[in-house]
């Protein structure tokens, strides 16, 4: 055997693309790939270009028939097509589409030894020999081998001609196909294979899939790939150490029952295209995913909790042991409980969750026999293997409470701890080192101390958490639901970023593979990101987490994986990894698992759509300010999931903006933005590690010329001449006017003048005269309330007595009380001078001793009501000229507080002279002034000449007493009487106040 067969069977999905799909119709009939990563696609309405998401149609071409077929290389990046019956040809150069003049077109044929050869095409699955066609012609690097019945003739590059064989049937050409210039034909009679290397004739003999006569040969010349069809099979063909070499691709049965034009392979993407003239398109993922199935009758696929059982399998608590490719039924076990805990015990016994016991199965019986284990008057809800312990979460119904139970070993006879739980279930437990563990519940986490034997701290309150996983480097995280996944650092948590569509909110399980990544399964797909980018994050919250997810796409039968489980992921000796999912377990080995970026100079930014206008633009795009919404396309030749590149857009006009992420339709809409220059910048995910790459444009907006600057500029100028202009005129008129209202307005100046002066005469008398009447009869009204107050309670308490003596003693001191009430009433007039002037001097002299005598023996009688005595200890020969009215009431006001607040006291009212002045005294024993009342009169006092106090609310006569002696130049003072009562003391001249 001169060649070898190299298997490798893949798992694969498939998605078809018609009409409804984007294709123009449902006729493909050939395939090809630029170097730029788009694939093409020649129909019978034109040529396509296809990135993995958007088909653009090329068929506005002036020629009568765009339906196009077989792509064929010219030269190494540029392809030619032809239209049915060649009439014309078009080339793909550059991403575009363009007829060529049919003078300089590509030829089909050509002329040797006056002969006509047709180029030989094998770009199809049905290929025709034409009989009035005399011979064909293959084309290699070396030369031109030509064929007809009974020869092959060979013509090198220098003109040098050799005929090879003289025994050939035309027909033998549907068995050829070429690799690096060797031209290969396998005969089916005589099982062998023919080659032809620069003219020279050669065998390789042996039965082979290649001279198989079920094997159908598929050789497209533009894509110079080659495949091996046989019996639903598909095998790729290559040259390794110069023998063709099959590689098995995968099993499709219904490619022999299928219209099949057209076949292209992806190795880069792992995609494999099928054409079909009518079904469309229809494209094979290839997978190294692995999901193996029961296929039982009226049973599901779906999986939770397993177990390694041996180097490529495990076992689930169903029973079934899973490996890559079969599934093995190992003992009978209903798996309909939803406890879903899986573990082995010390001597691999398998321990699982069933009908709230400890159900355990023997590794001696082959697993085959089972015993329990409960727990009186407790359901059994979890179960958890430590390094040194077993955990049981159990559950107290009736109360309401639960417990983790911590045993030694796996007799579970009688637990170290006891840790009581209320209202929450227990959802993992996991060992943080010997003597902690984590507990994870419905509300957060519980750190809990085995040697201690109480619960350490409890956080992360507001979480529910579904699992809590170590991984090798020592790391800890844990999983939520619906919250995403957290660092774990002692009991501090940092909550990891999610992925752009949020998916990583609901992840179950993490595992690590040898190259530093996660692979994470969730409701939604398989994720896979780089511990590092994690660990940065931890550091620096500012730095990118990129993640990239598998989908069904990429060969999953379901995108939902299932967590909630113990364990809910396992890596098996061989290498494998494996989760559970609702469809199956999915075996995979992270090595083989690629994950697929585009190129940094894979991004093309070249063409635009301005309402049904098309606009194509290299560097920069110039724009009428009309421009309705314009969609800016970036075509990226991206055949996967596209929010796995994290596609990025920033408009910039010389001012900072900010990243915003791109829909998955790869394009840009501008919209709504002002005349001006702007840079477009869009950056896109090149690979696992985070490394992006850019892209610039230029869009030039032009302004109409009413929208230019010196427009504008132009019109604000004119405006504002013709506002001077029409300020002026307005000014001129105003001018005018004034003078003339000059004129009226002096000789009314005049007389308003006079008005005023009279006005504010009147005002000021009317204002004098009612501070004067409001001043008055606050004085009056103070002055009066004490006797008058004293002569009631005296006939109150006539009224109330019997005996003589003492209506005798209340009639004399309502006597005297009127008595000198009458007096102070008859006075009164006097007071109407008080407010009258600012400043009041006495024209004469009189005594002092008469002044506070007469106020003595007005209040005595109060005074002695109150078993107070008044005395009045002034020198009788002591003169004095300060205005005697004011004096008077300032005494009246003093001696009246001072009988008003003292009770079996005493009140002296004494006076010294020194030189020309006079310092008046009175001292009482009563209750005395608060020291805040002694600093608001001070306060008062030292302010009332240069500013407007605020009077608070202590009282009218000390307001009153203070402003009166301003008007006769006295000063006042207060003071504590120690040890009670008050001193006030009035300061005078003797002689002269002025």
């Amino acid at each position: 055997m001169l060649y070898s067969l190299m298997f490798h069977g893949q798992h694969y999905t498939s998605q078809r693309y018609g009409m409804n799909e984007g294709l123009p119709q449902n006729s493909i009939k050939d395939i090809i790939k630029d170097k730029y990563g788009f694939l093409w696609m020649a129909t019978d309405n034109g040529v396509l270009r296809y990135d993995g998401k958007n088909f653009l149609l090329f068929n506005d071409f002036k020629v009568k028939n765009v339906s196009f077929k077989d792509f064929l290389r010219n030269g190494n990046n540029d392809f030619i097509s032809f239209n049915n019956n060649n009439e014309n040809s078009i080339l793909i150069s550059r991403r575009d589409v363009k007829v060529l003049p049919s003078e300089g077109a590509f030829k089909n044929y050509t002329i040797f030894n006056n002969n006509v050869y047709k180029k030989f095409y094998k770009n199809s699955f049905d290929y025709y020999f034409y009989p009035e066609v005399y011979g064909y012609f293959i084309e290699t690097d070396s030369g031109i081998y030509f064929f007809r019945d009974k020869k092959i003739i060979y013509k090198d590059k220098k003109g040098f001609e050799k005929t090879i064989t003289s025994n050939f049937k035309v027909k033998n050409l549907r068995n050829v196909f070429e690799h690096d210039g060797i031209v290969y034909i396998a005969d089916v009679q005589n099982k062998k294979i023919i080659t032809l290397n620069k003219g020279l004739e050669s065998y390789l003999d042996g039965a082979s899939l290649y001279n198989d006569p079920k094997s159908k040969i598929y050789w497209h010349q533009g894509n110079k790939q080659v495949f091996i069809i046989n019996n639903g099979s598909i095998y790729l063909s290559r040259v390794v150490k110069g023998i063709p070499t099959l590689t098995f691709l995968i099993e499709y049965k219904e490619i022999e029952k299928e219209f099949l034009y057209c076949m292209f392979y992806d190795e880069e993407n792992q995609k494999l295209y099928f054409g079909n003239v009518v079904k469309g398109l229809n494209v094979i993922n290839l997978s190294h995913f692995y999901i193996p199935k029961k296929n039982i009758p009226f049973t599901g696929e779906v999986t939770y909790d397993a177990l390694p059982f041996s180097s490529n399998s495990i076992v689930a608590r169903d029973g079934f042991e899973y490996s890559r490719g079969k599934v093995k039924h190992i003992f009978s076990n209903s798996s309909t409980y939803d406890r879903r805990f899986l573990v082995y015990d010390n001597s691999n016994n398998l321990l699982y969750v069933k009908f709230n016991k400890i159900q355990r199965r023997s590794k001696a019986s082959q697993y085959k026999k089972n015993d329990s284990i409960d727990f009186p008057e407790k359901n059994v809800q979890s179960i958890f293997k430590g390094k040194r312990n077993f955990m049981i979460g159990l559950g107290d119904l009736k109360f309401k409470n639960y417990f983790l139970y911590v045993f030694p070993d796996a007799r579970f006879k009688t637990p170290d701890n006891i840790f009581k739980f209320t209202d929450n279930s227990i959802n993992f437990v996991k060992e943080y080192t010997d003597d902690l563990l984590y507990v994870g519940t419905s509300e957060g986490i519980y750190l809990l101390s085995l040697s201690k034997k109480k619960v350490i701290k409890h956080f992360a309150k507001d979480l529910i958490i579904k699992e809590i996983q170590k991984l090798d480097d020592g790391t800890f995280w844990f999983t939520t639901y619906n919250n995403g996944i957290y660092f774990l650092k002692n009991t501090e948590i940092i909550k990891m970023p999610y992925d752009k569509t949020g998916e990583i909110a609901n992840a179950h399980h993490m595992l690590e593979d040898s190259g530093g990544s996660l692979w994470i399964s969730s409701n939604n797909g398989l994720f896979k990101v780089s511990k590092k980018m994690l660990l940065n994050y931890v550091k620096d919250r500012n730095s990118k987490v990129t993640y990239y997810r598998y989908t069904t796409d990429d060969g999953f039968l379901n995108n939902e994986f299932n967590g909630s489980a113990n364990p809910s992921g396992n890596i098996l000796e061989n290498g494998d990894f494996v989760f559970p999912s609702m469809e199956g377990f999915v075996f995979f080995k992270p090595k083989e698992i690629r994950t697929h970026y585009p190129k940094p100079n894979q991004i093309f930014i070249e063409r635009a759509k301005n309402g049904k206008n098309t606009i194509s633009f290299k560097d920069t795009l110039r724009l009428r300010s009309d421009y309705k919404d314009v969609e800016i396309y970036f075509d990226i030749p991206y055949y996967h999931n596209i929010e796995n590149i994290y596609v990025g857009t920033k408009l910039e006009n010389g001012e900072n903006s900010k990243w915003e992420d791109a829909k998955s339709d790869r394009k840009y809409i501008l919209s709504h933005v002002s005349p001006g220059n702007y840079t477009l910048s869009v950056r896109f995910l090149t690979s696992e590690n985070g490394d992006f790459a850019y892209k610039k444009i230029f869009i030039e907006i032009e302004p109409f010329f009413y929208e230019t600057m010196w427009f504008k500029t132009l019109g604000v100028l004119l405006v504002i001449i013709l506002i001077l202009l029409v300020i002026q005129m307005r000014t001129n008129f105003l001018k005018r006017t004034v003078k003339t209202l000059k004129t009226n307005l002096n000789s009314r100046n005049q007389q308003l003048k006079e008005t005023a002066d009279n006005l504010e005469m009147a005002k000021n008398k009317f204002k004098n005269e009612s501070e004067y009447q409001q001043k008055m009869m606050e004085s009056i009204s103070h002055d009066i309330t004490t006797p008058v107050k004293f002569i009631t309670l005296l006939s109150q308490k006539l009224t109330e007595v019997e005996d003589p003596l003492s209506q005798k003693k209340y009639f004399d001191g309502l006597y005297k009380a009127s008595e000198q009430l009458y007096k102070f009433t008859l006075g009164l007039k006097g007071y109407s001078e008080l407010y009258k002037e600012e400043k009041i001097v006495e024209e004469e002299e009189y005594y002092l001793h008469e002044i506070i005598e007469t106020k003595r023996l007005l209040f005595e009688p109060i005074a002695t009501n109150n078993d107070t005595t008044i005395k009045n200890l002034c020198d009788p020969e002591l003169k004095i000229k300060a205005n005697k009215k004011i004096l008077s009431t300032i005494l009246h006001n003093l001696i009246d507080n001072a009988v008003k607040y003292t009770q079996s006291g005493e009140i002296l009212i004494k006076v010294d002279e020194e030189n020309d002045k006079i310092e008046i005294g009175i001292f009482d024993t009563g209750k005395g002034m608060s020291q805040r009342q002694l600093e608001y009169y001070s306060e008062v006092c030292e302010k009332i000449e240069t500013e407007n106090f605020v009077f608070k609310n202590y009282g009218l006569g000390l307001h009153m007493v203070i402003q009166l002696s301003q008007k006769i130049n006295a000063k006042i003072s207060f003071q504590t009487h120690k040890p009670t009562g008050t001193i006030v003391k009035i300061f005078l001249k003797t002689t002269n106040n002025e």
